[in-house]
């Protein structure tokens, strides 16, 4: 009676390639959003490890196959792919802050909404903003990037060889500072009107005490923030474009340090 054998060489890479495509799938924009469900997203993993284990089967070495070394190889895997899906988590956050903080101004945070992708309380604007800029994403093989990265990262680091340097660290630190700031400077034209708009009706409620200004004021700082937003989306998208940029820079600054 013949015996089957599964190579040992493809299997064990497969694995590493999965634990590494898995730690992307977690927190890489798109496929982490909570619209997908585990299943799906464990389906995905699989079949994206399927299509790039031939190409990195010739690119590394055979991985130990005694259990405690490959655990830990699998672990260090993981962690690399949730450093490279962290960077597009770290940006998209800076349009939700922006859309958060639009959207109180406006009066909206009265009516929050919990947010599919991190259970968070936001407002409606911060569902729409995340859309668009999934949107801008795709329209830009965004997804792409993250795909060539893991790639990449085989190259830049061999299996059971990363390990969490304060380089890495600081590109996180550094990465996170910026999406308040891309955070705080979309939101600050519209800011800046919603506010003087504020100060324009506390200035009419003292002057006219018996106008309901409180009650006045919501519908006129709505109006006016849609109107703002309705001018401002002809150049959202290569505002967009120009913020998901730095997710390219972002992965190739972690790739220079794993």
């Amino acid at each position: 009676m013949e015996t089957f054998e599964i190579p040992l060489h493809p299997l064990l890479v497969f694995m590493v390639v999965l634990a590494r495509v898995g730690g992307l799938v977690t927190f890489a924009p798109f496929w982490s959003h909570n619209a997908a469900t585990p299943k799906i997203r464990i389906l995905l993993a699989f079949a994206l490890s399927i299509a790039l284990t031939p190409v990195i089967t010739t690119k590394i070495a055979t991985p130990p196959d005694e259990i405690y070394a490959f655990s830990l190889v699998l672990l260090g895997e993981l962690m690399i792919g949730m450093a490279l899906g962290f960077v597009g988590k770290l940006i998209f956050s800076g349009f939700e802050m922006a859309a958060y903080l639009i959207g109180s101004q406006m009066g909206f945070a009265l009516a929050g909404t919990i947010d599919p992708s991190t259970r968070a309380q936001t407002t409606a604007f911060g569902t729409i903003a995340q859309m668009m800029g999934l949107m801008v994403l795709l329209g830009a093989d965004g997804h792409h990037w993250f795909l060539a990265a893991t790639v990449k990262s085989f190259s830049a680091a061999e299996p059971g060889s990363f390990i969490v340097s304060a380089e890495l660290l600081d590109i996180f630190l550094r990465l996170s500072a910026n999406a308040i700031a891309v955070g705080v400077s979309l939101a600050a034209p519209a800011l800046i009107v919603l506010l003087a708009v504020e100060l324009a009706l506390e200035f009419f409620g003292r002057t006219a005490p018996q106008f309901q200004v409180f009650i006045l004021g919501f519908p006129i700082k709505i109006a006016i923030g849609l109107w703002l937003i309705g001018a401002a989306l002809f150049f959202m998208p290569n505002a967009f474009r120009d913020v998901l940029g730095e997710i390219y820079n972002g992965l190739n600054n972690v790739l220079g340090v794993i």
